[in-house]
């Protein structure tokens, strides 16, 4: 033990904070200190640590390789004592923010999951952030995120435990004289007889929707990417005839945004059937929260979703 760094709790919320705020004096209001007080703390760890941890310039730059170790550590450790403080209250009395992180088709049923845990668990406080799958595991990877809605099964995903919750559908968004709406589904090699808005190729749904025009053998015409499913709406239908699109949108989202006066048509299931569902940790023992937002995740099914 006499060997260990001459470092606190203290420090490490120095480090954790400043990797959040990215801003020395925010990083010092953050944990109510002063700026050159919080250089202290750090000028302490570099030193017992022997190692430069924060690359400096006039303004906060990064971390070196080193301080990006010890930030790993110093979250870790972290969220190990408040672990350690919410089992031993336990139960009900389970108190904090729950950081949970969002693929954007999830989001209506982040809404669900967050209703059910606040109504279990009062004391505890969901903060959900829209991430691509990637930034989710690795949010859950640097404990950054207690858990995450995300996709299974289609990429790869490692350390984490998965539950699967609903299987994703989806149906095209646009003017009626374009779709002219009815029940039948389209099947996806009818897809490259419109101009298509789409998510962007860094997210997950839209790699996933390229696995099904590629195995339908077509090549879609895209008119329109964006990040956000927002922004493919508004966009759809919009402008002169020969320059309105199509949008592919989940059913839940089409489904919680509504989109009169726009026209909906269902699409025939994706060949992959793609699923989402909650990933934790995997670590032992089980993090508090990540075990409380598991027992509600198993009962916030619904009957058109469900997987079981």
């Amino acid at each position: 033990m006499s060997n260990l760094p001459p470092i606190d709790l203290a420090d490490l919320r120095v480090l954790v904070s400043l990797a959040a705020e990215r801003h020395f004096a925010k990083a010092a209001r953050a944990c109510n200190m002063s700026q050159p007080a919080l250089s202290a703390r750090i000028r302490r760890m570099e030193e017992a640590f022997a190692a430069p941890l924060v690359e400096r310039g006039q303004r906060f730059v990064g971390f070196t390789e080193a301080g990006e170790r010890v930030l790993i550590r110093a979250r870790r450790v972290l969220a190990d004592l408040d672990g350690l403080r919410q089992d031993v209250a336990g139960g009900a009395s389970l108190t904090g923010r729950l950081r949970l992180g969002v693929v954007p088709t999830a989001t209506p049923l982040a809404g669900r999951l967050a209703a059910m845990l606040a109504e279990r668990y009062p004391g505890i406080q969901t903060m959900c952030a829209s991430l691509t799958s990637r930034a989710i595991e690795d949010g859950l990877a640097d404990f950054t995120l207690d858990a995450g809605l995300t996709y299974l099964g289609n990429e790869p995903l490692s350390q984490v435990e998965t539950l699967p919750l609903l299987r994703e559908t989806y149906c095209l968004v646009g003017p009626d004289h374009l779709l002219a709406t009815a029940d039948d589904p389209v099947p996806w090699n009818a897809l490259d007889q419109w101009p298509l808005a789409l998510l962007t190729p860094d997210m997950q749904n839209r790699r996933i929707l390229d696995i099904a025009f590629s195995k339908a053998g077509i090549t879609p015409k895209i008119a329109f990417e964006s990040n956000s499913f927002l922004s493919i709406l508004s966009r759809a239908g919009v402008g002169a005839k020969r320059a309105q699109t199509v949008a592919i949108l989940p059913r839940l989202i089409v489904d919680m945004l509504g989109v009169a006066p726009l026209a909906v048509r269902p699409l025939a299931p994706h060949p992959s059937r793609p699923r989402i569902g909650l990933v934790v940790p995997q670590r032992q023992p089980v993090p508090p929260f990540a075990e409380a937002i598991w027992q509600v995740a198993r009962e916030v099914r619904e009957p058109h979703d469900n997987l079981a």
